[in-house]
């Protein structure tokens, strides 16, 4: 169809991505995070050094309630545990009022790494946490409640947060992808 020069093997460098310091990157990532699972450690609440309130707890999932039939060759699987940060006041609020432990809890929050040093063995360390703040959710999940009783509205409102999601990270795929050609 062409000579040899239609077809070049030469790829261009990939040129580092500078960011502006003032703008970032110019779009918002994803970093969400839906959990449902038990509560593990009942919800504590701490006071930071700027007057701030913090409700701390933990969340797992998976584990030996989540198999529904153990069998003797079938080791039961670890549970995964999740901290959960609350730094609105009225969720925290709700979270001490009302979770205890062992109780089934859905929780929506934005996922973030603390960093703190360790004064005893002189290290930083990196702490994973699911951070509630203005957009979080919380919401405790009574049992015998199925998804059949939860109301349209709110099917609705999660399948358009949903839908609101998808669409984000398809954008940013095709960005992701724009830049690289």
């Amino acid at each position: 169809m062409g000579g040899d020069d239609d077809y070049t093997d030469s790829r261009r460098e990939l040129e580092p991505q500078s960011v502006d310091p003032k703008k970032g990157w110019g779009f918002r990532g994803v970093h969400r995070a839906i959990i449902c699972g038990k509560v593990g450690q009942v919800p504590v609440q701490k006071i930071l050094r700027n007057g701030r309130t913090v409700t701390v707890f933990t969340v797992g999932t998976g584990g030996m309630f989540d198999q529904r039939v153990v069998g003797d060759a079938d080791l039961p699987k670890p549970a995964q545990w999740h901290r959960i940060a609350i730094h609105n006041d009225q969720l925290g609020a709700f979270a001490v009022q009302k979770l205890v432990k062992n109780s089934a809890v859905y929780v929506e929050g934005d996922i973030e790494t603390r960093v703190y040093n360790d004064s005893i063995n002189d290290q930083v360390k990196n702490i994973p946490e699911i951070c509630l703040r203005r957009d979080g959710k919380i919401r405790l999940i009574k049992s015998g409640e199925s998804a059949a009783s939860i109301s349209l509205d709110e099917l609705s409102k999660f399948t358009e947060n949903l839908n609101i999601l998808i669409y984000e990270n398809l954008a940013l795929l095709v960005f992701v992808v724009i830049m690289q050609l």
